[in-house]
């Protein structure tokens, strides 16, 4: 099952979000009766799914319901029944109708349906999200979170209510509603999914022109697999040639335009984050950035990394994720403590500094973290958590967006014995 890339943005937005935290294993269910505890101890999904549909259609009102819609649709994602992963999605939705992110998940697998019945659904609860999206923004900014970062975490809910409300037209056969609102989710946040679905609207339009100069955007844009983007450039060239006497000759440099105008929106929202960038405004390489400590004292990628490999943390005190994930990379720092070759750097994106020596003093955490003055701009980090792997050059070698806690340890793990199998043979081989 494919994913609209929306979901994604359920990382980037976790804190206006109200981060959904994980349900409770069956232990914490107050008063959990035997029969459900044994049900929800069964390894076997099939098994498990057919019991817990059971007890739930006896116990309509059971505690816990949540943590039990949360193992059906595990079960129901293990055995690959799309029809039990929506309906169990939506049943968690029910139970609390205000929490925006189930209601994106919720939403992605609608656009998946293609009858009638689903896509008008869509459209309606979509509406519905464009609505809540308004409510909260008509709320004062949460305390913990800077005015800035709420404008941008705000707008980019805009952006994902207007893509869903655009999608859901367009399936729908609806071009010029379809058009209105996929123009308002670029102007709000640019996604290469909401551009990528205007272009094809202007396609059914005929507006040809503005259909070229929309897939060069969406191609600007940063997307999701390789290849979803030779798909892309294959339907966008084919396109270009049809206008061009079967000649590409100028499309490239039409993209190189929109690469320059992305770039030049996202220095605009890193520099409303983090006004201090403008000190590393020349850097031409991550290595020569300069952060600060926490006593402000002056920090240097070149100086603490060089000749290794450096894992970077970037975080926020405001981030929920962030918490959840600090203890399983701890693990993980304290795994690779002996080995010289690899740096651990927490890279912290508070717009207000003055929040996080309080922060770390009350959850127990070193203080050895960095505040950031543009560099998750530089490396192009737009949500949290987000955790990066530079080889010594300095070059990326791994990213993960987002935390998944049940494989976060074992995948980052995997990842740094592989970059320093990489970075350091000798020494790789010489343990082995």
């Amino acid at each position: 099952m494919r994913l609209p890339a929306a979901l994604l943005l359920v990382v980037a937005l976790g804190s206006t979000l109200a981060f959904a935290q994980t349900p409770a294993p069956a232990a914490q269910i107050p008063d959990t009766p035997p029969a459900l505890a044994s049900l929800l101890a069964l390894d076997e999904p099939g098994a498990q799914l057919r019991g817990l549909e059971a007890y739930v259609t006896a116990h309509p009102k059971s505690p816990g319901l949540s943590q039990i819609y949360a193992a059906l649709l595990e079960d129901a994602t293990q055995l690959n029944d799309d029809h039990r992963v929506l309906l169990y999605n939506e049943k968690l939705q029910d139970l609390d109708p205000g929490d925006l992110a189930q209601r994106i998940k919720t939403l992605n697998l609608l656009m998946l349906e293609t009858d009638a019945a689903h896509r008008r659904q869509a459209q309606r609860d979509a509406d519905t999200l464009a609505r809540m999206v308004e409510a909260k923004a008509a709320e004062p900014p949460p305390a913990e979170m800077g005015a800035a970062r709420w404008r941008l975490d705000l707008a980019r809910l805009r952006s994902v209510a207007a893509l869903f409300q655009g999608s859901a037209a367009q399936a729908l056969g609806q071009w010029p509603q379809a058009e209105t609102y996929l123009v308002k989710s670029l102007q709000q946040s640019q996604s290469q999914e909401a551009a990528e679905h205007l272009a094809n609207v202007y396609v059914a339009e005929n507006k040809i022109p503005q259909a070229i100069d929309t897939f060069a955007l969406a191609l600007a844009l940063p997307g999701e697999t390789i290849a979803d983007r030779a798909a892309l450039r294959a339907q966008a060239g084919t396109l270009y040639r049809s206008q061009h006497h079967g000649s590409e000759a100028g499309f490239g440099d039409l993209i190189l335009q929109k690469f320059d105008q992305v770039a030049a929106r996202d220095a605009d929202e890193q520099h409303a984050l983090a006004p201090s960038a403008q000190a590393n405004a020349n850097a031409q390489t991550a290595a020569q950035f300069r952060l600060t400590s926490l006593d402000g004292a002056p920090r240097s990628l070149a100086a603490a990394a060089a000749g290794k490999l450096a894992v970077l943390d970037f975080w926020a005190t405001w981030c929920g994720p962030c918490k959840v994930q600090h203890p399983l990379l701890e693990a993980l720092r304290q795994r690779f403590a002996t080995d010289h070759n690899v740096i651990f750097i927490a890279v912290n994106e508070d717009e207000d500094p003055s929040r996080v020596a309080p922060f770390l003093a009350a959850q127990g955490w070193d203080r050895a973290t960095w505040l950031d003055a543009g560099l998750a701009g530089f490396l192009n980090v737009d949500s949290l958590p987000t955790t990066l792997i530079l080889d010594p050059k300095g070059a990326v070698v791994y990213r993960q967006e987002g935390l998944v806690p049940d494989t976060f340890e074992t995948q980052l793990g995997q990842a740094i014995q592989a970059a320093l199998a990489r970075a350091f043979p000798a020494a790789a081989a010489a343990a082995r």
